[in-house]
């Protein structure tokens, strides 16, 4: 049986280190050439294409950059925006991302990017109208239409976003594995668990606040471990998932002391024969499952096999004797 141990911790979520950027997109609503978008319409749009085309890395995401060349804006009117983690919580410094559209859309059916920053709070210059604005944390966005009449406006964004940070150890000595371990996203839905990207060892990812389950790689054969998490709006949780796993080394030799035999192909199956590793060469090195396994070694026209354990942070010579092979 495969188990998993977890240990969340929480923090302040706007101090979370600032990650990179990659571009996705511009979601395009379709054409309505002359005449306003209806505003749920527009907002709907925006938020529906952005998560429909997010990028497979869940902490370097962010949404819809536009392809269409930034309107510039100077005018009479000041847009102040603020963008916070949670209700209550204090105004994020960095890391969001805001684009202010137009609400009527070009010839191509797109709603115009006027104004693009990043970084925390916005001062904006725009004409008087009405104006889409689109901010993102991550992988948590929010858009709403504003109409700016007055000389000065103000607007308040609340994410409902926090942060998730994750790690891997070996059970037993609690040696960091992030080196060599991977780690998907998935976010729980009613009905199923829905893949959203992957996120490496140490890095925090943005999400929007809500149940989560990872899944943690060691190595690339049947070393993984899994949790179910929960990330709540204005904080960071950690987790830190314990592996079972060992290193084996495997040759194949004449004689005890012996050079490994080349052109071997190896497989590896566990005590209840699935075969899950694969391999031809004179070595093979591969992290396992703490367990026992069974070993085949073939060469030409021979096969010998062996049986060995794993034990959790070992690292285990195997060789097997071919004395039939001459």
């Amino acid at each position: 049986m495969i188990r998993w141990a977890v240990s969340i911790g929480l923090a302040t979520a706007c101090v979370m280190a600032g990650v990179a950027n990659a571009a996705a997109p511009v979601p395009k609503p379709k054409p309505n050439r002359g005449a306003s978008l209806d505003p749920q319409a527009a907002i709907a749009q925006l938020m529906t294409g952005g998560q429909a085309r997010l990028g497979p890395n869940v902490a370097a995401y962010a949404p819809a950059t536009g392809s269409a060349d930034i309107t510039t804006h100077s005018g009479d009117v000041a847009l102040y925006l603020v963008g916070k983690l949670s209700d209550g919580g204090t105004p994020v410094s960095d890391g969001l991302v805001w684009r202010v559209f137009g609400e009527i859309p070009d010839e191509t059916g797109a709603l115009p990017l006027i104004k693009k920053a990043e970084g925390g709070d916005q001062d904006l210059r725009l004409d008087p109208g009405r104006y889409v604005v689109h901010v993102s944390y991550g992988r948590a966005a929010v858009s709403r239409l504003v109409d700016l009449r007055r000389p000065v406006n103000s607007e308040t964004f609340v994410l409902g976003a926090g942060g998730l940070q994750l790690d891997a150890v070996m059970e037993g000595d609690d040696r960091s594995l992030a080196h060599a371990t991977s780690f998907e996203v998935f976010i729980n839905e009613a009905t199923n668990k829905r893949r959203i990207g992957v996120v490496d060892a140490g890095e925090i990812a943005r999400l929007p606040a809500g149940s989560y389950h990872i899944i943690s790689r060691y190595g690339d054969v049947n070393a993984v471990r899994s949790a179910d998490v929960v990330v709540k709006a204005g904080k960071l949780t950690r987790v830190s998932l314990r592996h079972k796993a060992g290193t084996v080394r495997l040759r194949l030799v004449r004689d005890h002391g012996g050079e490994a035999i080349a052109d071997t192909a190896w497989s590896i199956y566990t005590d209840d024969g699935e075969r899950v590793f694969e391999r031809v060469g004179a070595h093979a090195n591969v992290t396992l499952e703490a367990g026992r396994y069974a070993v085949v070694a073939k060469h030409r026209d021979s096969e010998f096999s062996q049986t060995f354990d794993v034990d959790s942070g070992a690292e285990v010579d195997v060789t097997v004797l071919a004395r039939r092979l001459f």
